[in-house]
């Protein structure tokens, strides 16, 4: 597949390895010399110094023959023309666009992006996105990442193994025997930066990550099982008034969560700004590293403290102070990767990461082709599917145990008549027009294509 990558920061830098490193044939443009140096030093692909939006350069980099554009600069504005050249002067079929104001986003001016405007077939909000998935993970205090497939009947959660973890030492099967009561499915275990798709031998250790695929209405009673009894927060205060402090404000009232929330904002114009878009939310104008701020956010009393400023340090250090005064539980939103290391020492609990959201994002798009949902774990390393199961798939009229599954793909869950989930057992056997959920290490992605006998879009 040949794919244009219009911008060279950690978007498009992660991007364009991974679908390097997925044989593709990868074209990145920036206007910076410097980002594409990086680039050139560790990746086999080609690079154009220029503007993504202008028709020259993308013709120069291979526009004519691109099967997918993705436009992942600094500015809107160049992604949304570099979108709109690529379909009016190339007939690129896919383009791919984060678009980060807000007020191209508003829905009275949905038609901006149609086939008879602005032709973007996946518009991409980071700050949408990551508003989003602090909003999932505040239903789930315990998970730091929770998924819903099936129409929300399937849920997938990522939970952090520690010490007082009533199943450490016990493997998959050991576990599914203690609740047998429980529909739930380990399907990843991430121990030291490295993905291991569990098997009989393989048991869970202190300091593990989790991924388990479990009935919803199961959610909270497997939280418990893994030693997670959080409860959900009834008080949250965010930190940043930014577009993604302000739209998470916005789906909890939307949402009806019922917490009482408050917001700080430093800058005194936008927080009164602030105020008037909101209605149950106590907007505070002041410096979050003011204790006296703190204080008057009654953060003592606070269930989750969510720092979401475009400052990392910031960030880090409201954590820290927030913790110290005695709030439960944090979220930190955080860009630059070098800190993610130092954070759980320091007690921060969640760590979110804009950069990490929207790639898995833009890689679920490319992967979907005729599969209902994909979402990208660890910026493509693993992929969990949900998926039809098809006449013609290997999978289909045979019990279980005699799939002959390849090695980094396991079997998570089966919906039947879009309405019974089902754990895989041995026994069971997969029917033609059941939604099968399964996770699958990102290398063995074409045997998965094989197996259910359809294809991702590359």
């Amino acid at each position: 597949m040949k794919v244009i990558i219009c911008g060279a920061g950690e978007v498009g830098k992660t991007l364009a390895e991974y679908l390097s490193k997925e044989k593709n044939d990868v074209t990145v443009i920036d206007q910076s010399s410097e980002n594409l140096k990086e680039i050139n030093e560790n990746l086999d692909i080609n690079t154009f110094l220029g503007f993504g939006s202008q028709p020259s350069i993308l013709e120069k980099a291979g526009a004519k023959n691109a099967e997918m554009l993705i436009a992942v600069t600094q500015s809107d504005e160049v992604n949304m023309i570099a979108c709109e050249v690529a379909n009016s002067q190339f007939n690129i079929p896919l383009k791919v666009a984060r678009v980060r104001h807000q007020d191209y986003l508003d829905p009275n001016y949905n038609s901006l992006f149609s086939k008879n405007q602005i032709s973007v077939d996946l518009i991409i909000s980071p700050e949408i996105e990551v508003a989003e998935a602090i909003r999932r993970r505040l239903i789930a205090p315990g998970a730091f990442d929770i998924i819903p497939f099936s129409e929300k009947k399937i849920v997938l959660l990522g939970i952090n193994i520690e010490k007082d973890c009533p199943i450490i030492n016990n493997s998959p099967n050991d576990i599914q025997k203690m609740f047998t009561d429980l529909k739930m499915n380990i399907v990843s275990i991430t121990r030291k930066e490295n993905i291991i798709v569990p098997y009989e031998k393989d048991k869970i250790k202190t300091g593990d990550s989790v991924y388990v695929i479990a009935d919803t209405e199961h959610l909270h009673r497997v939280m418990t099982a893994f030693g997670h009894q959080e409860t959900k927060a009834n008080n949250v205060v965010i930190v940043g008034g930014g577009n993604i402090g302000t739209s998470l404000a916005k789906r909890l009232e939307e949402s009806k969560f019922g917490a009482k929330t408050k917001l700080i904002e430093l800058n005194k114009e936008r927080a009164e700004s602030i105020s008037s878009e909101l209605n149950d939310t106590l907007v505070i104008n002041g410096n979050c590293l003011d204790p006296e701020i703190l204080n008057e956010a009654k953060i003592s009393e606070a269930e989750t403290i969510i720092p979401v400023t475009n400052q990392d340090e910031v960030n880090i250090l409201t954590s820290l102070l927030a913790k110290k005064q005695g709030c439960k539980k944090t979220i930190t939103l955080i860009n630059d990767s070098t800190y993610r290391s130092i954070l759980e020492p320091l007690g921060i609990n969640v760590v979110l990461s804009p950069r990490s959201i929207t790639v898995s994002r833009i890689l679920s798009y490319i992967r979907k082709g005729k599969i209902r949902q994909v979402y990208s774990l660890r910026e493509g390393e693993g992929e969990v599917i949900e998926a039809d199961a098809l006449q013609a798939s290997s999978i289909v009229n045979k019990p279980i145990k005699d799939l002959k599954l390849p090695k980094g793909v396991k079997l998570g869950a089966i919906l039947k008549n879009n309405e019974e989930v089902i754990m895989p057992e041995n026994n069971v056997v997969i029917k033609e027009g059941d939604r099968i959920i399964l996770f699958s290490l990102s290398k063995m992605i074409k045997k998965v294509e094989k197996m259910l006998s359809v294809r991702f879009i590359f």
